[in-house]
């Protein structure tokens, strides 16, 4: 390596490094399944030493459910900016399709690495599995505010269903190589999950 690459990167600060750490992560949890990724492989990505990447990281678990968060801020993100570009008074019903069109775009980019993540639900380490937690509670929050109205326990279980359902579907759906044809029929079998589970849209 250059000599000038090599004092760049002694003066990169702590942020940086971070940064690039958690850049090399992201792509190896994108690729390959959890168990197949190594701190190594991380830390000779991000141009640093594995040693280094542990002073960051205490584990593996814990930068993974790093790179789970961030992907969760990213899509929560996307989604807001959807939703927020629809136009004034569309239906709950519209603003749902929205969210899961953003969805469909946001698997769709990383297959790979979601099918990892879905797959590892259940046997993955215990950081994982509270990010994946977090997201869906914040998931049952947004359509409890999307939707109104009375939330008594048939409006959590369609809620927590929907998620649940969802995931599924789409699971099947990058097992197939995400075709772009069955994006509709996925859509409104979705819609009519949560729809078929509440009763209605309530407005």
């Amino acid at each position: 390596m250059p000599r000038t690459d090599r004092r760049q990167r002694l003066r990169m600060d702590p942020e940086e490094r971070r940064s690039l750490i958690l850049t090399a992560a992201r792509q190896a949890f994108a690729s390959q399944p959890y168990d197949k990724v190594s701190m190594t492989a991380i830390a000779a990505q991000a141009q640093a030493s594995e040693a280094l990447v542990h002073k960051y990281y205490a584990s593996k678990a814990s930068l993974y459910a790093e790179v789970l968060a961030a992907a969760a801020t990213e899509l929560s993100q996307r989604t807001q900016a959807a939703d927020a570009a629809l136009p004034a008074g569309s239906s709950n019903r519209d603003r749902v399709r929205i969210w899961l069109m953003t969805y469909l775009d946001f698997v769709a980019e990383r297959s790979a690495g979601w099918e990892a993540y879905q797959l590892l639900a259940g046997h993955g380490p215990s950081e994982a599995s509270a990010v994946r937690h977090h997201m869906r509670q914040e998931t049952v929050a947004a359509l409890a505010n999307v939707i109104g109205g009375q939330q008594g326990a048939r409006e959590q279980a369609a809620f927590w269903g929907y998620t649940g359902f969802v995931d599924t579907v789409c699971l099947r759906w990058v097992e197939d190589g995400c075709p772009e044809d069955q994006r509709h029929s996925l859509i409104d079998a979705a819609l009519g999950c949560l729809e078929g589970a509440l009763g209605d849209w309530r407005g």
